[in-house]
């Protein structure tokens, strides 16, 4: 059995039959979750908004793999403190759902 997976039996109401039931724990997933969900938001939507905008980057994102389009305001292309580019959503979606604050590239650390 791999570590971290515990195996158990459920039994089915009135039926009493035994069900394997395998259930995954990550510890590295239980330790890096926020604990406040509302503040890990505020504090990754500061840190984007924070990161330099580009205007006119040419290639494409390499976490959506889409080609970078002229934009203005919010929604520009972000610039991370290592060089990389990604659109705002693609930079912004990494840091809240990657478990990660480094660039998808070269692991940079990103800090604000």
């Amino acid at each position: 059995m791999a570590s971290g997976s515990a195996k158990y039996y459920v039994v089915v109401s009135g039926n009493n039959i035994s069900v394997p039931f395998t259930q995954h724990f990550d510890l590295d997933d239980a330790i890096t979750m926020p604990e406040n969900l509302q503040a890990r938001h505020q504090t990754v939507t500061r840190l984007v908004s924070d990161m330099p905008m580009v205007n006119y980057a040419t290639g494409s994102c390499s976490i959506c793999m889409e080609s970078f389009w002229q934009s203005d305001g919010a929604a520009a292309s972000r610039q991370v403190s290592c060089g990389h580019v990604y659109h705002h959503n693609c930079i912004t979606d990494w840091l809240l759902n990657g478990n990660s604050n480094s660039c998808p590239l070269c692991r940079h650390e990103i800090s604000g």
